[in-house]
């Protein structure tokens, strides 16, 4: 059976150091991925609802049209 590598061997070590370093690392770990869970299927059950904008968004001036109303103007 072939030995896994120093590389592979320290990365494992490097992980498993920053998951069990701290008490309740983990707990928190599902914590959290139980409420991003929780989020999703509750944004795939509920009904969208698109709702209008405001305000109908304005529209951006040409540059060159404005630079030539203010040299008419001038």
């Amino acid at each position: 059976m072939h030995m896994p590598g120093l590389i592979p061997l320290l990365i494992v070590l490097a992980l498993a150091f920053l998951l069990f370093s701290r008490p309740g690392r983990i707990s928190n770990l599902m914590e959290d991925l139980g409420k991003g869970i929780r989020g999703f299927r509750k944004g795939l059950s509920d009904p969208q609802d698109p709702q209008p904008p405001a305000e109908t968004p304005r529209q951006v001036q040409d540059q060159a049209e404005q630079r030539q109303r203010d040299n008419a103007q001038n």
